[in-house]
């Protein structure tokens, strides 16, 4: 017997040393997989249906994105098969936003699709989706909490209780069909300053795939904000009241206002990598609200040179390198609450104090500033007379 253990003492002491390895190997496994932990997208306009224009952004980027997101308003199918193709070619998952509205003017209220008006389209939707057969994201009614949308919460008398029940009824409909494929990404606007909330519009992880938001550094008047100041709260707001993982579905910084290049950089190099349960984000690559009286926001990726020199050499990094096999893979639950890093203190672009005072003057507020200098002004020349006819009158005694 002794002579056996002496034997195997060695044995032993081998798996030991292999245990331990083991043990440090699963120590370090979080940071190699870490390493390819968030998927690069975008929102290329017209790219479906003109492909060249995936290719063009892909070498301006330094590679394809791997979510391609699109926008389909109910005029009609949105599945369309050279559409999807086009993405899926590309090694991208199309992401297509599904939006109830129409460019003839037609009106889908709510109400109405929750009554079952359209409950044909939405079936013939979903086959067309189901014969295709390979994986699609879809938003349906997205940024319901804001105010802009005809879906919006407060529009045409719609309420939470309202838009969760549309949003079951459509996600029914495609099960009942066989669109087992579509999995769906349900995404808010950002909370940022407590004016947009949302908790009570979710319609529950039984219903939902993939939760995200769409937020955007808009730069005007004054304002510069870091991409965690944009969504930190959002962010651990969705933690909360879902397991899904998530997808920033719409985000970009605008081009003036501040340092562009300096935002992208800490936005793709420092801040996304610590929001642990971010699995994708899309870049806007398009001019927003043109025409608008706020200005415009230029979120494309090489609104000049060098903020897409900044966004080129941030994507090289190893962490994102997820492929569309990878992210497709992602476990449908996560750990549910999530803290958000620490806003950065500097470093995202942003202007001089100056600049931010001087940009944020506009209409009243700028002739109330005005106001206030000149009574200063004329204050401190009266000041100044008092004090010398002061000087004078002692003088002359």
């Amino acid at each position: 017997m002794r002579s056996l253990l002496r034997k195997r003492t060695p044995v032993r002491l081998a798996a030991l040393v292999v245990a331990v390895a083991a043990l440090i190997a699963a120590h370090s496994a979080p940071a190699a997989s870490a390493e390819a932990s968030v998927a690069p997208g975008a929102y290329i306009p017209d790219a479906v249906q003109l492909p060249a224009l995936i290719d063009r952004y892909s070498r301006l980027a330094g590679r394809p994105p791997v979510i391609l997101g699109y926008y389909h308003q109910w005029d009609s199918i949105p599945f369309v098969p050279g559409e999807l193709q086009a993405a899926w070619d590309r090694g991208a998952v199309p992401m297509i936003t599904w939006e109830p509205m129409s460019y003839e003017g037609k009106s889908y209220p709510m109400r109405l699709i929750q009554r079952g008006r359209f409950d044909q389209y939405i079936r013939e939707s979903a086959r067309a989706a189901a014969r295709w057969g390979k994986p699609i994201l879809l938003r349906f009614a997205h940024e319901m909490n804001g105010t802009w949308y005809p879906w919006s919460r407060g529009a045409d008398g719609n309420n939470s209780y309202r838009l969760k029940a549309v949003w079951r009824r459509v996600v029914g409909i495609f099960r009942t069909q066989g669109a087992t494929n579509v999995q769906w990404v349900w995404t808010p606007n950002v909370n940022t300053g407590g004016d947009f909330p949302f908790r009570d519009l979710y319609p529950g992880d039984r219903w939902v795939d993939w939760v995200g938001f769409d937020g955007f550094n808009w730069a005007q008047r004054g304002a510069w904000n870091s991409f965690t100041e944009i969504v930190d709260n959002t962010y651990e707001e969705l933690t909360k009241i879902s397991s899904r993982p998530m997808i920033v579905a719409e985000t970009g910084s605008n081009e003036s206002g501040g340092d562009k290049a300096a935002w992208v950089a800490s936005a793709l190099r420092r801040e996304i990598p610590k929001f642990g349960r971010i699995r994708g984000v899309v870049f806007f690559d398009d001019v927003v609200n043109e025409n608008a009286e706020g200005g415009a926001l230029d979120a494309r990726v090489d609104s000049s040179p060098a903020s897409l020199r900044a966004f080129r050499s941030a994507l090289v990094s190893p962490v994102y390198s997820m492929t569309r096999r990878q992210l497709l893979a992602t476990p449908s639950t996560v750990s549910r609450d999530a803290i958000a890093p620490a806003r950065p203190s500097g470093g995202f672009g942003q202007p001089s104090f100056f600049y931010r005072i001087t940009a944020k003057l506009h209409g009243r507020y700028l002739w109330y500033a005005i106001g206030l200098a000149a009574i200063a002004l004329l204050a401190l020349l009266g000041g100044i007379a008092f004090a010398r006819s002061r000087f004078r009158a002692r003088a002359a005694r």
